[in-house]
């Protein structure tokens, strides 16, 4: 009777493992060509590009808009995983620049950094949420087409609110076909 249900633990264990397993496959799968770059094998051409100041164990590499575009984690917190973006020709730096993403006027210069990063990378899209609660405008999305190589973004929509769960009070500042 004890090892049928020694059995049975242990087969429902190896059960629950490979279902897990095959929840997890096609999350990894989606990752697509992402790289995950050790601090020692940053490229010194990226890493004089990022201004934010922090130094972390690793960042992200893919392939976008006709090279590659690193990510760079920067001070964040807990509403905002907040990363720069550079962009160079080659997986060793070549070329890097980092990527200024433009704001509605009122807003002012080029951000140097996005929070909550999505990519489109078939339509060349990079898009923002950016939460901050202690902010009259406590939540703002924007999307942002990445023209050329080396890309140029320009500002394809933002719109905020001040309902910071984002339920409701939207005002579209910029709508150039990017909704």
């Amino acid at each position: 009777m004890m090892s049928s249900m020694i059995q049975h633990m242990a087969l429902r264990t190896a059960f629950s493992f490979l279902l897990l397993l095959g929840i997890a496959a096609p999350a990894h799968a989606q990752s697509g060509d992402t790289a995950i770059i050790d601090r020692k094998d940053i490229p010194p051409a990226v890493t004089a590009q990022v201004t934010c100041g922090t130094e972390p164990e690793s960042i992200t590499r893919r392939p976008f808009a006709g090279g590659f575009v690193f990510a760079w984690v920067c001070p964040g917190n807990n509403a905002n995983y907040i990363q720069a973006l550079v962009f160079a020709r080659n997986e060793s730096g070549e070329g890097a620049t980092l990527l200024r993403f433009p704001q509605p006027p009122r807003k002012g210069e080029a951000a140097e950094e996005l929070s909550n990063i999505r990519w489109d990378a078939k339509a060349r899209i990079v898009s923002q949420l950016f939460v901050d609660p202690e902010s009259r405008i406590c939540r703002s999305e924007a999307r942002w087409h990445l023209n050329g190589t080396p890309p140029n973004p320009s500002l394809m929509y933002w719109r905020e609110t001040r309902d910071c769960a984002g339920k409701g009070g939207w005002k579209v500042l910029v709508n150039n076909g990017g909704r």
